[in-house]
């Protein structure tokens, strides 16, 4: 058995259960983007600030991704959990803009200290079984993806406002980090006497086929959350659905990720993740006008789902290959996929800016570009199998 099928339960289910946490709780401030802005009296492109705060976090943690190749990993994540519940509540307490978008910088910052903390741990523990182990990690992560916007579809049936979501999401994320308080991680790699762990990440910023990876990944975590916010806007006040019926459509995306994630496992090659990458980000590419422009109704949830599946594939692929393309060092080489996805922080706040002046179709649109460009970079990546 891989050393995870031997890890205690509770560490594995900790471990396989972080993605789900995060993505169930970081949708949650693009599913109420509009009760946001009026609660707020934010403008669009305030609005977009805030949620790219969440990504502009990461300038702090890439720091914590590049320790966690060095320091207690348990430590990490949990003083990460800790640090995330607090500035979920900090989010919910706030009413205008400057509290919003400092409670959301630190939010973003402590997830990487929690996600990564929890996924260096996990590369670690799989070894070669990691893209299976990933699929499954990213499986729940789609379960929390779907989970959002119908915990938002359920508080809105119930009149309940968003502050006591953001309240209650961080109570929870406090008693997460108990529980990996409470857990055995294993430690980091022994070191060389002479290692340096700046010397350690200069080798990783030098490597070409990190950064052409990390381009790659800059761009697909632009189709993340603000995606989804400013499609369920656009669902709202363009194509004239109701609240609710907007963040039912905008699920279609969600299914098909939970669905590609469970399909990963088969579709992804142990030895060859990289083949899959060009096929999935070309039907990506084709879905997302659909799912973004679609007349019907049928459309938005079909297009939603040929881009959910073809994501969930690509992202699993692409983070396998990631992950161990330097054997030993994960956690620097997230860091360094980070700090130049960091390049993209502020493009919620460009679409909303352009939301603004030209309209939301205008801002939707430029969204529609990035799997273009992501398919024509896999055309320079060839293949690449494992270290």
């Amino acid at each position: 058995m891989p050393p995870l099928a031997r890890a205690p339960y509770a560490l594995t289910s900790a471990l396989l259960l972080v993605g789900f946490a995060d993505e169930w709780f970081t949708f949650l401030p693009a599913g109420v983007l509009e009760a946001l802005r009026e609660d707020a009296s934010l403008s669009y492109a305030q609005g977009g600030l805030v949620l790219a705060a969440l990504s502009l976090g990461g300038i702090v943690g890439v720091v914590f991704q590049a320790a966690a190749d060095y320091v207690s990993r348990r430590a990490l994540a949990a003083l990460g959990a800790l640090a995330y519940g607090a500035a979920m509540i900090a989010f919910g307490l706030a009413d205008t803009f400057w509290p919003l978008f400092v409670a959301a910088f630190v939010w973003g910052a402590a997830s990487d200290a929690f996600i990564h903390g929890c996924e260096v741990a996990m590369v670690d523990l799989a070894g070669r079984d990691l893209p299976r182990a990933l699929a499954r990690v990213n499986a729940w992560s789609a379960v929390g993806d779907l989970l959002a916007p119908l915990t938002l579809i359920g508080a809105a049936a119930l009149g309940l406002g968003w502050r006591g979501l953001f309240l209650a999401g961080g109570g929870l994320m406090l008693a997460y980090g108990v529980w990996l308080a409470s857990q055995r991680f294993p430690p980091p790699h022994p070191r060389d006497e002479d290692a340096h762990a700046g010397r350690d990440l200069l080798a990783v910023l030098t490597d070409g086929r990190v950064l052409l990876m990390a381009v790659m990944m800059g761009l697909f975590a632009l189709l993340d959350e603000p995606l989804l916010a400013f499609l369920i806007a656009y669902l709202e006040e363009v194509a004239g659905h109701g609240p609710g019926m907007a963040v039912a459509l905008s699920t279609g995306a969600l299914v098909g990720g939970l669905i590609g994630y469970a399909l990963a496992e088969r579709l992804i090659p142990d030895d060859s993740p990289g083949a899959v990458l060009a096929p999935s980000a070309l039907v990506a590419a084709l879905s997302l006008p659909v799912l973004a422009f679609g007349s019907q109704a049928w459309m938005v949830i079909a297009g939603g789902l040929a881009f959910g599946v073809s994501g969930a594939v690509f992202y699993t692929a692409l983070q396998s290959l990631v992950l161990t393309l330097r054997p030993g060092q994960a956690g620097s080489t997230g860091a360094v996929v980070s700090i130049i996805g960091l390049a993209g922080a502020g493009f919620p706040a460009l679409v909303g800016w352009v939301a603004d002046a030209w309209g939301l179709g205008a801002g939707l649109g430029l969204y529609v570009a990035v799997p273009a460009l992501l398919l024509a970079l896999t055309l320079v990546l060839r293949p690449v199998g494992r270290p």
